[in-house]
């Protein structure tokens, strides 16, 4: 139905509505906005249902109804919205922020005091394992566990991975790869924003006790869309690290300073098929000529129910390893069965 024929509805003094949208045409339609995302905003009308109405041609919003706002950077604000040609007022108590309309992701009307969602309705992550046996002149068995996890609020982001592959084989020493991440983002504007990381690292087959970083920088939202998510990061790391020597005996620790500079890319493509990749150079700060690189992409493909089928890729490469017998390449493919949540 034309917009200009649903305004001739409009008038019937039966019907009086609290939420105005005007779009380029110069109409007034009269409703409830249910929401705005993928680049339509829902009105709700009493004379034609749910209508959708192009984002890009709406030129003024006026509603005093409770919306939670998400702009490219993952940010969320909370509050009553208003639009003013190309910019996004949301009105929280006695602050109003303005957001330019591009970079809105969506926002979603709530229920009438409607409290703030908790912890575990915020949490999105998954968790999966993964079992192989191999029987021929000798039994080999490898085990992995992975799970990831994101919790966002308004003004800041935490996520974390965590991977683990244990390998044992006939006769042989049993062998093992941990690695854990955590990240917290903190919003600074609509695509800048601060963070703080830590991880930490062991690895039988590079003989590696334990690696453990401390460190931040700032990070730039390049993209964000319903669908993809490219972030550029940059900024410095304490590192800490231990190896065995030769005999099995632990050495020296050694604590050194390195820069970060990297992106990270996630995308979900046809059928809800999730990608995500992860590359970072760690160039030393002290040792010249030192430099680590560390690689991680994955694919989780989902079946039914939640469960999913994932497999991951790693890499980390260092090129002047503590010790001469180990190589500088460490990488492997690692496949599980898990649940989304």
């Amino acid at each position: 139905m034309r917009l200009r024929s649903l305004l001739l509805l409009l008038l019937a003094p039966a019907y009086l509505a609290a939420d105005t949208v005007t779009v380029d045409t110069g109409d007034v339609l009269h409703g409830e906005v249910m929401k705005i995302e993928k680049g339509k905003l829902s009105l709700k009308t009493s004379y034609a249902g749910t209508i959708q109405i192009d984002w890009a041609k709406v030129t003024d919003v006026s509603t005093d109804a409770l919306y939670t706002v998400e702009v490219e950077t993952g940010r969320r604000y909370r509050g009553s919205v208003r639009k003013y040609g190309e910019t996004l007022a949301v009105q929280d108590e006695d602050v109003e922020v303005a957001i330019k309309t591009p970079t809105v992701i969506s926002a979603v009307r709530m229920d009438e005091d409607a409290e703030p969602p908790g912890f575990w309705k915020t949490l999105q992550g998954s968790i999966g394992v993964g079992y192989s046996f191999t029987r021929g002149n000798s039994e080999q068995t490898q085990s992995s566990l992975a799970a990831e996890g994101a919790y966002r609020q308004e003004k800041y982001k935490l996520q974390g991975d965590l991977n683990s592959i244990f390998s044992r084989q006939e006769n042989a020493e049993a062998t093992s790869r941990h690695a854990l991440n955590g990240r917290y983002d903190r919003f600074l504007s609509e695509r800048a924003f601060a963070f703080a990381l830590t991880s930490f690292e062991r690895n039988d087959r590079q003989k590696l006790d334990l690696r453990s970083r401390f460190g931040g920088g700032f990070g730039w939202k390049v993209q964000r869309t319903p669908k993809v998510e490219f972030d550029l990061l940059g900024g410095v790391t304490a590192t800490n690290e231990q190896f065995r020597s030769p005999e099995g005996e632990m050495m020296p620790r050694e604590t050194t300073g390195e820069g970060l500079f990297g992106f990270e890319w996630k995308s979900t493509q046809l059928w809800g098929v999730r990608l995500t990749t992860r590359l970072t150079a760690h160039p030393n700060l002290i040792q010249s000529g030192r430099y680590r690189i560390e690689y991680d992409s994955s694919a989780r493909i989902p079946l039914v129910s939640g469960l999913t089928w994932s497999f991951s890729l790693f890499d980390r490469f260092d090129s002047d390893p503590p010790r001469e017998d180990v190589l500088r390449n460490d990488y492997g493919l690692v496949s599980n069965f898990g649940f989304a949540f």
